[in-house]
């Protein structure tokens, strides 16, 4: 599986994460050829190579040009050398109408002396429109729309609003869509199936907004937080804001698991995405990208561990729509997730569904069980168990390579071919199963 770990040193926001992916080597030509098919002008974009610590990584940055910005923007005559790259101040927030003055002046502005006019901004069902009639991959519409929905409902719940009246304003506007857009651009081009975190870091204090001081984690941040298990550690050494809304939206929307680096993680590359404040240590997003191996095909060194077992009980839900669930869920990591018919009350056929995974991922299952079928809850405890330790060989044989699952326990020893390899050769070589496991075994009879 094409595992995306996103190391939160730091804190994350936007172009820390499409710097970070940048850095891993996706081609930034091939991003903005892609950004193109959203028909929005009046800026451009550079990722350079730089150090912090000593470190190398890439620090991304939009600019946007003077004059007329796209369709929806107002002029401008104020310089636009927009530093949104991660100094913690709200890199790509929105704002909203206010009731009394009609007008918020964005955060994002407030100490760069920027004043915007309410007739420049976007409505998030603009962003929305826009990111649906472009000619975009369907992987890209729904993930970036899923991005903008996560920072939007937040946004309208903080400031008592429907979703509809959500601005974001003219420089947002291009920020966010530039960041979100794009980092799921560049999440495509690098195939990844699933994206893991380490808990976030956030700083603590105050920060200072127009309208005041504000908390931090910052009000938006905290919403997205609502009804999740997202860990979030608070730096009390650092008092600024270091995980901004479109970076918590990111990690909302894409993360599937929040745990230390995984130990089945091969690791094939790492790139690392900079901001710029001086926050008393490297400013960077850490990324990892590589294969994590499913459990069965994962080394194992001892006799005992724990596993995560949930259930749900399903009576009002398709056989057709609930056929999906099993993959998501194998893909997000579980060890195993299968379905057994029931009887429920007012005697109706159900089906229970039961998921094996590790017990970290226990969050991360709930929300796809919860997501993608109709159970209103979820059952879950957590089982000890005894394993056998597993080890790998390779076998070659006249049809080629095959590895090998050796399983001991005790004075029990179990030999095992890999099916996956099995059936590749056979269908290579147009041959049976059989064939390609006794070429396997008569290797390892002669061995002994």
């Amino acid at each position: 599986m094409r595992t995306l770990y996103l190391d939160v040193i730091s804190g994350i926001s936007g172009d820390m994460f499409l710097g970070a992916l940048l850095d891993l080597g996706v081609d930034l030509e091939a991003v903005k050829t892609e950004l193109a098919k959203l028909n929005v002008a009046g800026y451009s974009l550079s990722a350079k190579k730089t150090a912090q610590s000593a470190i190398f990584g890439t620090s991304f940055r939009v600019q946007l040009d003077h004059g007329t910005m796209d369709t929806g923007f107002t002029e401008h005559t104020h310089d636009h050398h927009h530093d949104h790259d991660h100094d913690h101040s709200h890199d790509a927030t929105p704002y909203v109408a206010d009731a009394h003055e009609h007008t918020h002046q964005h955060e994002h502005d407030h100490e760069r002396g920027h004043h915007h006019h309410h007739g420049g901004a976007r409505h998030y069902t603009e962003i929305v429109d826009l990111i649906q009639s472009a000619a975009l991959s369907d992987y890209v519409k729904q993930h970036a729309l899923a991005i903008f929905k996560a920072i939007a409902e937040a946004e309208a719940k903080v400031h008592n609003v429907s979703m509809a009246e959500v601005h974001f304003h003219e420089v947002g506007a291009v920020d966010s869509i530039v960041d979100i857009v794009g980092g799921c651009i560049a999440l495509e081009q690098l195939h990844v199936d699933r994206v893991i975190s380490s808990p976030l870091v956030d700083g603590t204090g105050f920060i200072t907004v127009a309208h005041g001081k504000m908390p931090i984690p910052v009000p938006a941040v905290m919403q997205m937080r609502a009804g999740t298990s997202i860990p979030v550690h608070q730096r009390d050494d650092i008092h600024t804001e270091l995980v901004t809304p479109t970076g918590m939206g990111i990690v909302k929307t894409l993360v599937t698991t929040f745990e230390a680096l995984p130990s089945n993680l091969t690791v094939e590359k790492v790139g690392y995405g900079f901001g710029t404040r001086d926050i008393g240590q490297i400013n960077a997003l850490r990324v990892m990208l590589g294969t994590t191996a499913p459990l069965s095909q994962q080394v194992v060194e001892t006799n005992a561990d724990d596993v995560l077992e949930m259930s749900a009980n399903i009576d009002d839900q398709s056989a057709e729509s609930l056929a999906p669930i099993i993959d998501r869920l194998v893909a997000a990591g579980a060890y195993d997730a299968y379905f057994e018919p029931i009887q429920m009350k007012k005697n109706r056929p159900a089906l229970k569904l039961t998921v094996l995974a590790n017990p970290v991922d226990q969050a991360a299952m709930t929300h796809l069980l919860l997501q993608h079928t109709t159970t209103a809850g979820v059952r879950y405890q957590t089982l000890h168990r005894t394993i056998m330790q597993r080890h790998f060989s390779t076998v070659t044989t006249e049809f080629g390579d095959v590895r090998v699952k050796h399983l001991t326990y005790q004075d029990i020893e179990k030999t095992k071919p890999e099916f996956e390899d099995c059936e590749r050769i056979a269908n290579t070589r147009g041959i049976t199963l059989q064939e390609v496991y006794r070429a396997v075994y008569r290797q390892l009879d002669s061995a002994l």
